[in-house]
């Protein structure tokens, strides 16, 4: 038989999974327990975590983390909980459903599935034994130490015969290294390394099948699972060096491991029986069947209806919140074997398809493809409305450089190209695809079709939704910027008028007191202006000008101009408490104009005649770390409750001080904390109201 190195039997990065079948009975039990309408995660983690298949699955859709813990239980657990129960029954019904298997017949999985258990409670019960600290990774261990050779028998056209020409395990590994250059094992390590486990447990996965001499030095995990397998063995060829091969790597007497391997036999069988799988002893001993002549058998169920229900599960998945994307990769990987695709739409107006923005491949919305174009695949799915593949040429580009490119982003030789259409928009949805995959039966075709449609429709609905908000935020925003102007123009020619009267006023008067109250009044009326100009042009809500305040000079300032109309006519004691020489606050004047402003407003209309207000400004505070300066405002009016103490600042809540409430008290706390500042209130029914502001001090 002539040698033959195989490199395409490297495991490709974009296969994320076996594509193969997991067991019926343990799908079917999965099926049971998620359709039961109650919250089962842990019992479902519990069934998967007896088929190799569904737990690489599961752990493709989000490899472990370094923060995880090492139980597969918890792990798979977390990904029940966190994935659409629709999803998940669409994926255990896609493992009922999807026969006959391409090549590795029911028997013979079966078989790996009974002696991967088998072996990975013979690894805990080990670990337990010799002290181990982490029992959940050797379970680990066990459970995918062997799931290479399912990827073999899939992927290498001739492995069946090697199989049926071994007679034990060892043999096996030596024809695989003869013949691909790599064994099972090795295999088995990559794809355990990609479902996130640690170095340590892929490690013992590569080694599981070393000689034993060779591992006295190994990692004790290694030295678990190589035990673990010596037993298994041993189960079934009674094999004195095999036995000797458990002890010298365990430490463990004879009979103690004789008695472990006969409970650990029972209790697989008893799993196994409990759900229906028929067991036989020298299943547990080896992972492949020697006969091979066990074939599918009948349907469990009727294949229309299951198909039905596959695609009603599908369809459900994707109608619930989230993000559209994110669940379409998720069942991409559960459902069809690939990672997610890339979608390229043509809009109605347009004659091209092109690529939808991807933050994976930001290159992808520059990729236009006219739909007539005869070189491009992706084009003839389009124009033909059928799944088409795409294959590298020898040399590139090939006869489409924008297939050829795509194919390169998607770090595959190969493309899927599967249609879709739906009410707001058309295109095609380009999958990942080796170009030596196969593409699967017609069952896996339907799935495909259903499940690009279903996601696609979703994904075009929040598109569409996205781009009616877009449009009435426009809509609304030209209609306000229009309203803003009219009342900005509306308003200036009165604030002219009164500016213009003040100024005839102020020549004619003598009193310089008055003179100065008049300058005062015409430089608020200047602010004003400047506020309503600079909100109708939409550059922000303050004029430019100084970004530091003389907090002394505007407190003077605002009890010159509004002491008498706010407080002296309602018999309100106004007191200011301040010194000179304080130095600036880091806020724009007006800003803190408006702050200080609205406090005097909302404290002239909550104390009654006869009250106080009381104002000071003192500088060397020390708040949040640094410098400040704190203007207090203190009234003796009715106080407040703590329940509306606690809402005070709450957008739009009303200005609890005042009778008449209001909106001021959410713009100053926007004001004082946009500038670096903070605003506090404390209140007490029947003993006034205190306001605290804290500015940092100009540098």
């Amino acid at each position: 038989m002539q040698t033959t190195r195989i490199s395409k039997l490297r495991i490709p990065a974009a296969v994320p999974t076996l594509r193969l079948p997991g067991l019926r009975e343990t799908a079917t039990a999965l099926l049971r327990v998620l359709s039961a309408g109650v919250p089962a995660s842990k019992d479902a983690a519990r069934i998967i975590m007896l088929d190799p298949v569904l737990v690489f699955e599961l752990l493709q859709t989000r490899p472990l983390q370094k923060s995880e813990s090492a139980s597969l239980l918890e792990a798979l657990t977390q990904r029940v909980e966190n994935t659409d129960a629709g999803l998940l029954q669409a994926w255990a019904l896609r493992h009922i459903v999807q026969q006959p298997q391409r090549r590795t017949n029911i028997g013979s999985h079966r078989h790996h599935s009974l002696h991967s258990q088998f072996v990975a409670e013979l690894a805990a019960h080990i670990a337990r034994e010799t002290g181990y600290a982490a029992p959940e990774e050797a379970y680990a261990v066990g459970l995918l130490h062997d799931i290479g050779l399912l990827w073999l028998s899939e992927y290498a056209d001739d492995y069946l015969t090697l199989l049926a020409e071994a007679p034990d395990e060892r043999t096996l590994t030596a024809s695989e290294w003869e013949r691909y250059g790599q064994d099972h094992a090795e295999i088995s390590s990559s794809l355990a390394a990609r479902c996130g486990l640690p170095a340590g447990v892929a490690d013992a996965i590569a080694l599981h099948q070393a000689d034993a001499n060779s591992l006295v030095s190994a990692h004790p995990l290694v030295r678990v699972a190589a035990a673990a397998e010596e037993l298994a063995a041993y189960r079934g060829n009674q094999a004195p060096l095999s036995l000797d091969n458990a002890c010298s790597l365990t430490q463990l007497d004879g009979a103690i491991l004789v008695s472990l391997l006969a409970d650990t036999t029972r209790t697989v069988q008893d799993r196994a029986s409990a759900l229906g799988i028929p067991v036989e002893t020298t299943m547990l001993s080896r992972p492949w069947s020697t006969t091979g002549t066990e074939r599918n058998g009948p349907e469990m169920i009727d294949a229309g209806i299951a198909r039905a229900a596959l695609g009603a599960f599908t369809r459900s998945s994707f109608s619930k919140g989230g993000s559209a994307w994110t669940d379409f990769s998720l069942a991409a990987r559960l459902l069809l074997g690939f990672d997610a695709p890339v979608l390229f739409v043509k809009p109605v107006d347009s004659d091209e398809l092109t690529g939808a923005a991807n933050p994976a491949h930001p290159g992808l919305s520059q990729i236009h493809i006219a739909a007539n174009d005869q070189n491009s695949v992706i084009a003839e799915a389009y124009r033909d409305n059928v799944e088409t593949r795409f294959q590298a040429a020898p040399r590139p580009p090939g006869r489409c450089a924008a297939d050829w490119q795509l194919a390169r982003w998607l770090e595959s030789d190969g493309l899927l190209c599967v249609p879709w259409s739906n009410s707001f928009e058309s295109g095609v949805a380009v999958f990942p695809c080796p170009s030596a995959e196969d593409a699967g039966e017609e069952i896996e075709h339907t799935l495909r079709q259903l499940l690009t449609e279903a996601a696609t429709v979703r994904i075009s609905e929040r598109n569409a939704e996205e781009r009616m908000r877009h449009e009435i935020e426009e809509n609304i925003g030209r209609r306000y910027v229009d309203h803003a102007r009219r009342i900005a123009h509306e308003a200036s020619n009165p604030l002219t008028v009164i500016k213009t009267y003040l100024g005839i006023i102020d020549e004619k008067v003598e009193d310089a007191t008055l003179k100065e109250q008049l300058n005062l009044l015409s430089d608020e009326l200047d602010r004003v202006g400047a506020l309503i100009r600079k909100t109708s042009d939409f550059t922000g809500i303050l004029p430019t000008g100084p970004a530091h305040s003389g907090v002394a000079e505007i407190l003077h300032d605002l009890r010159a101009l509004y002491g008498e109309a706010l407080f002296a006519r309602r018999g309100i004691h106004f007191e200011l408490r301040t010194s000179p020489n304080l130095p600036a606050a880091a806020i724009p004047p007006d800003a803190l104009k408006q702050v200080l402003l609205n406090l005097f407003k909302n404290a002239a209309e909550a104390i009654p005649e006869g009250g106080k207000l009381t104002v000071s400004a003192v500088a060397g505070i020390n708040a949040n770390g640094s410098p400040c300066l704190e203007v207090r405002v203190v009234d003796n009016g009715p106080g407040m409750s703590p329940e509306r103490v606690q809402n005070l600042f709450a957008g739009g809540a009303r200005n609890s001080t005042k009778p008449g409430g209001g909106v001021g008290l959410p713009v100053v706390r926007e004001l004082v904390t946009s500038n670096g500042g903070t605003i506090l209130c404390r209140s007490q029914l029947g003993s006034g109201t205190v306001f605290q502001i804290f500015m940092p001090l100009a540098a």
